[in-house]
């Protein structure tokens, strides 16, 4: 058997021989067999993480930690066979990424051996940043190690993409060792890995090629002699164009040639049309597709190809020094194609004047290229064109060569409006084609082409199938739709109490679900579930609620602003003193020389380790009796004054951080939700109260670990003092997934000595946040701090706000809500936004909003906005 030893035989035979027992090459930018794709779609330890243009999956990630020789539905993945995988640094999941042309390794110290190898190996490894602006990642060898080539200290810089890197197997070492590679940190894509010269070269078998022609014309077929003299590259047969051939032999073949001089009037002419994208195909033919219905022959009054450079990069003219005006005749002139309506969207390679002369109709399966020759000029081909195209052109499409699999099967959805249906049809494959029908009969070509989602106004079963270029149609789908009303709109029911208001939801539409919100939320995934009357007593607000549930389609949302006899426009506090928010501008602040370390989305402000509070000076000694009635002495230590530290902000805000020992950490990009979690993973809130009047900022203060027996001490604290009464508001979510922090409002009016007014609190889903309101019935003025005084770490400070009832407050009316203030019509410089409840948001939220304009003339005018 002929045998060809070309650099992209070599290649292919990286995955060929991944059972081999001793490898030396690992090459991802030659992606991984059908076999593994299979298993790696099979099993559920594995997901994809990203398709091609058809919705097929190309690239997949873990789903589940996994170490050692990776598998993929309990086979090992051949493409990673010898390469042993460590436990170090790997999360739950997504520690590798199986690209199409790399793998990606994403956790910091994650780490992989190497076979045993000798002293004076080498190890070469091609690999570059996933982020292109990082600069610290990259790659180190142990012990047995050196780094002799390649980026500085191992590191990928982002920008400069594929690296080199190179270790060798230290000269001392007497014993062939297992050699260590790990990561200094994450997000690494490495493409090669290899031992000295990699892998010998191997060998692949040469293509079976079906060579369609008429036998007496062979003696005089250049394109044919060319062929059948490159033994080492393809197996050629030749099948009479007049013999009774069916689709299922020519599949036989890695590829079809077929010869200039077949005729229309041959029996294998519908055949090969048949063929066309589901078995490889070379068309030295342009006679043939007027016979085909795809096109008509245009005679030119040229010899030579016009290719432009995208197209003259195409491996159809490797080996030609220059592809544009290579000429493809010496006499006569070419026949070019004017395509019909199944190839019009085809790569185009050439032209011939204004004709189409060479195209590629799809080219990742089972490809299709034409060569614009006739009986008439391949006595005439140019000696340069016959002997290098035709070859090319059979290697390019064999490459392409797929077994012949089913679309895969529509997927049919519907929608529920009142009385109406929309039904939506997808499907994977991107070039397939969606028919349908309503009337209970199956689906064919003949059927109602699917365009765009259709509405039923009665009960159907809708059935789709999906036919597709090169593929076998799908298996049918079905959907039986349904008609639903719509469920009446929830009534609210608002009763005031002398000190509270409380409110009833009801539905006249029986069976249904009633959720509600106070930010017009309308998923019910995210709302609250109604299961008893809600009791408000501390801020007015405006509440939303919807029906949904049952055989009945969402209601329209119902609102009623909400009052509350016990506040009125004196007792309201809405008006922002102060606000603490865990901003990045402000807080992500260098402390390095204080121990700093980390970035905006954990800067540890002290570093990661607790310090003590307590000095070395005994304060006083304590005796106790120890189990044996024996006297035992217990020494109590004073506190260290040097153990208090403080971070002040990059630009002054009237906020500090202080801690005597425990740790505090600038989460400062966290992103939370304007949602009810109801058990999602996210940073939601834990109930809809919690949201009322507002969300938290962006990023939050963490409140981390201290020094066993010893007392928590982290703190916010303002710099400045603010005149009671007032009202403390804050948002901290609980980042301890089996615990909460006990966090504590406290005032002072000298800022040593402090004074608990009330218990911040924390939701107990862990990621959750929850609002508290504490009311400082005091008069005088007075610092304010949120402290930890128990319980456990990992409380995340969001947000601390100081209100009391200003100018926004004294403007309230239970009846009408927040009125206009009088203000002059000079221009507005800024405005500021605010939630019903004094909180100052970011942009407009759903429902009312206040706006604060601040006018050049030095006037202030607060208006209400409902969005």
């Amino acid at each position: 058997m002929k045998r060809l030893f070309t650099l992209a035989s070599l290649m292919l035979l990286v995955a060929l021989t991944a059972n081999a027992q001793w490898r030396k090459t690992w090459d991802f930018s030659k992606g991984y067999s059908e076999e593994t794709k299979a298993n790696l779609n099979a099993d559920p330890n594995w997901v994809s993480n990203r398709t091609d243009e058809n919705g097929v999956t190309t690239g997949w990630k873990d789903n589940a930690k996994m170490y050692g020789t990776l598998q993929a539905n309990g086979v090992n993945i051949a493409e990673l066979e010898g390469i042993d995988f460590g436990s170090t640094g790997l999360s739950g999941n997504s520690n590798y990424l199986l690209d199409p042309s790399s793998i990606r390794v994403t956790r910091k110290k994650q780490e992989f051996s190497l076979p045993k190898l000798a002293a004076g190996q080498k190890v070469t490894i091609v690999a570059k940043s996933a982020n292109t602006t990082a600069t610290d990642r990259g790659f180190k060898g142990n012990d047995n190690m050196e780094y002799i080539d390649g980026p500085a200290n191992g590191i990928c810089l982002g920008p400069d993409g594929y690296q080199k890197l190179v270790w060798k197997v230290k000269d001392d070492v007497e014993d062939s060792v297992d050699i260590k590679i790990s990561t200094d940190a994450g997000g690494l894509d490495i493409q090669l890995i290899m031992i000295d010269e990699g892998d010998a070269p191997e060998v692949v078998e040469a293509k079976k090629v079906a060579y369609i022609t008429r036998s007496e014309t062979l003696d005089s077929d250049f394109a044919y002699i060319m062929l059948s003299g490159a033994t080492d590259v393809m197996n050629l047969t030749t099948i009479e164009a007049s013999a009774d051939v069916t689709l299922d032999s020519l599949l036989a073949y890695d590829a079809v040639v077929v010869s200039p001089f077949v005729t229309a009037a041959d029996a294998m002419v519908p055949v090969l049309k048949s063929a066309i994208a589901y078995e490889p195909m070379v068309n030295l033919n342009v006679g043939l597709y007027e016979a085909w219905g795809y096109g008509s022959p245009v005679v030119t009054d040229v010899t030579a190809l016009t290719v432009d450079e995208t197209a003259a990069a195409n491996a159809l003219y490797e080996g030609l020094p220059d592809a544009d005006g290579l000429e493809l005749i010496t006499d006569g002139t070419l026949t070019g194609v004017k395509l019909g309506d199944y190839f019009a969207n085809d790569t185009v390679l050439a032209h011939a004047g204004d004709a189409v002369a060479v195209h590629l109709h799809n080219p990742a399966r089972n490809a299709y290229i034409l060569l614009p020759f006739t009986a008439e000029n391949i006595l005439a081909a140019d000696e340069n064109a016959i002997s290098v195209l035709p070859l090319n052109a059979v290697q390019l499409v064999a490459a392409t060569k797929k077994d012949i699999t089913a679309v895969g099967t529509p997927s049919l959805t519907q929608e529920f409006y009142d009385n109406a249906t929309k039904v939506t049809a997808t499907v994977t494959n991107k070039a397939a084609k969606l028919y349908y029908t309503i009337d209970g009969t199956e689906p064919t070509e003949a059927s109602t082409l699917y365009t765009e989602p259709f509405t039923l106004t009665a009960p159907a079963t809708v059935q789709a199938i999906a036919y597709a270029d090169g593929y076998t149609p799908s298996k049918v789908a079905s959907l039986d739709v349904i008609i639903k009303s719509k469920a009446a709109a929830p009534v609210i029911t608002a009763v005031n109490n002398a000190d509270n208001t409380e409110i009833t939801l009801s539905c006249a539409t029986e069976d249904v679900d009633i959720y509600y919100s106070y930010n017009a939320i309308d998923d019910q995934a995210f709302a609250q579930k109604y299961t008893e009357p809600i009791v408000l007593r501390e801020e007015p607000c405006t509440i939303y609620a919807f029906a949904a549930g049952g055989d009945y389609v969402q209601s329209e949302m119902s609102s009623q602003a909400i009052s509350i006899n016990s506040i009125n426009a004196q007792t309201l506090r809405i008006d922002t003193l102060a606000h603490f928010d865990a901003n990045e501008t402000d807080w992500f602040v260098d402390n390095t020389e204080n121990g700093g370390t980390g970035k905006a989305s954990a800067y540890y402000y002290w570093g990661k380790s607790a310090w003590s509070y307590y000095s070395t000076e005994v304060d006083y000694e304590e005796t106790v009796k120890d189990s044996e009635g024996n006297d035992s002495i217990i020494y109590h230590y004073k506190p260290d004054a040097a153990a208090v530290r403080v971070v002040n902000p990059n630009n002054e805000n009237g906020w500090i951080l202080k801690s005597a020992g425990q740790v505090l950490t600038g989460e400062l990009q966290l992103t939370i939700e304007s949602k009810v979690g109801n058990g999602a993973t996210g940073r939601y809130a834990e109930t809809a109260e919690d949201i009322l009047g507002g969300v938290p900022s962006k990023g939050a203060i963490t409140f981390g670990g201290k020094t066993s027996g010893e007392p928590y001490t982290g703190a916010i604290e303002s710099t400045v003092k603010f005149t009671a009464p007032f009202d403390v508001v804050t948002y901290i979510g609980n980042g301890n997934g089996s615990g909460a922090a006990i966090m504590q409002v406290e005032v002072s009016a000298d800022g040593v000595t402090w004074d608990s007014v009330g218990v911040a609190k924390m939701a107990g889903t862990q990621r959750y946040y929850k609002k508290t309101r504490v009311n400082v019935e005091k008069s005088g003025e007075y610092y304010v701090r949120l402290a930890q005084v128990g319980g456990s770490t990992k409380a995340q400070v969001y947000d601390v706000y100081v209100l009391n009832n200003g100018e926004i407050s004294q403007a309230y009316d239970p009846n009408t809500g927040i009125e206009g203030i009088s203000g002059s019509a000079a221009e507005v410089l800024r405005s500021e936004v605010y939630s019903l409840n004094g909180m100052r948001m970011n942009q407009l939220q759903k429902g009312l909003n206040i706006i604060r304009q601040y006018r050049a003339d030095g006037s202030v005018k607060t208006v209400k906005v409902l969005k």
